[in-house]
């Protein structure tokens, strides 16, 4: 006696090309069995769906990165801008300014006149690639609105006065003590 499929054809219930559909058939499920891929296409969709979510969020990320990137190009370029434009190139002198930046001291030979316009705060002292440059009080505002890093000294403007309840308000300050 032969298999299942050998009686049906006997009796003649079913046709030779049918027969060899439904052994191919059986074949390729086995096969599929065997190498572990699934018959149900609604894996393989949801596995394509989840590698393009992935993907799509590693290019947005990609964008951002970018686009943070070119913003702060842009930022250094219109600081950089600012600086050399507005750039106070005659103060040099005979006088130090001492002021701090990466918490150390520097110092800047400046005149007497610019001394005391960087103490009042209508020049401020404002760094880029190293190298510091002295602006007016406006540019050095413009520098801040971009981003306060730029800024390395400057005073802000006490418009108030003395407090009326200073009790040391009516004695001046010694010359030696300014530094």
């Amino acid at each position: 006696m032969g298999s299942l499929q050998d009686q049906l054809l006997k009796a003649g219930l079913t046709s030779e090309h049918k027969a060899k559909v439904a052994k191919s058939e059986k074949r390729k499920a086995q096969k599929k069995k065997k190498k572990g891929a699934t018959s149900d296409p609604s894996d393989l969709q949801k596995h394509i769906a989840q590698t393009k979510l992935e993907q799509q969020q590693k290019a947005e990320e990609q964008n951002e990165a970018r686009k943070a990137e070119i913003k702060e190009r842009e930022q250094v370029a219109r600081v950089k801008q600012i600086l050399e434009h507005h750039n106070q190139d005659k103060i040099r002198g005979e006088l130090t300014f001492n002021f701090t930046y990466n918490k150390k001291v520097k110092e800047l030979d400046v005149d007497e006149p610019t001394k005391n316009a960087l103490s009042k705060g209508r020049l401020a002292i404002c760094v880029l690639e190293g190298q510091f440059f002295v602006l007016q009080d406006e540019p050095a505002r413009k520098v801040a609105e971009v981003n306060e890093k730029y800024i390395v000294f400057h005073v802000e403007d006490d418009s108030q006065g003395p407090d009326e309840n200073d009790p040391y308000a009516d004695y001046e300050i010694p010359d030696d003590l300014v530094w």
